[in-house]
């Protein structure tokens, strides 16, 4: 996706994603229909339906474009910076799910897993920790996601502070990176030590690796 810069070719479907109701989900083609268009564009207008994602891949190198917070903000990042051996996997039955039951599934979550309120509190003065030290804030979409993303991995059989641990790492402290690393490598020992003593002693891994992974690169 960041051959080129994302926000000049995709800026039309991350407004879309803001969009309150998915009746909004309509994107512009063309500025004028015509009689042979396809069926579902209607006057150059095509209606996304709900049961569609965005998935897509981005490099790290010298060929392509940094991926700015606007566009991460509204993404799940998923890095993959090891590879296994090749395997091979039994054969599956087919499972046929759809986006109905998908969202009634994320719905369920949401409301029987909710985010504790003593973690939430720990989240809130994290989050004033990392303003006070390193400037770098997250608003009320992060805040907002972090309450969804949470209870499905809870649901999934995942650790309320292992979800909280992986959501920080992708969504907040990536945003470390755009940070002159000489300028908070000094913060970055006491902030680990923080984060042991109001999450538990190793609990975030994840947090902790990628801050100590930018301080190497120091």
């Amino acid at each position: 996706m960041n051959i080129a810069r994302v926000e000049y070719y995709f800026a039309e479907m991350l407004s879309i994603l803001e969009m309150p109701s998915r009746e909004e989900w309509i994107i512009e083609l063309v500025t004028n229909g015509w009689p042979d268009d396809p069926k579902n564009v209607v006057s150059g207008k095509l209606k996304l339906p709900e049961n569609l994602w965005y998935i897509g891949t981005i490099n790290n190198d010298d060929s392509t474009f940094m991926v700015t917070d606007k566009v991460y903000d509204r993404a799940m990042p998923i890095d993959i910076n090891t590879k296994v051996a090749p395997f091979k996997c039994r054969d599956q039955k087919a499972v046929e799910i759809n986006s109905s039951y998908l969202e009634k599934l994320f719905a369920d979550a949401t409301e029987n897993y909710p985010i504790s309120a003593a973690s939430l509190k720990k989240v809130e003065e994290m989050d004033d920790y990392v303003i006070k030290h390193f400037r770098v804030a997250f608003g009320n979409r992060i805040l907002k996601q972090l309450n969804i993303f949470v209870p499905v991995y809870v649901a999934s059989g995942g650790d309320e502070v292992d979800a909280i641990d992986y959501f920080i790492a992708k969504k907040i402290f990536r945003k470390f990176e755009q940070i002159n690393i000489l300028f908070i490598r000094d913060e970055i020992d006491p902030f680990i030590n923080y984060l042991n003593k109001s999450f538990g002693n190793g609990k975030m891994k994840e947090c902790i690796e990628f801050l100590e992974r930018i301080k190497k690169a120091a």
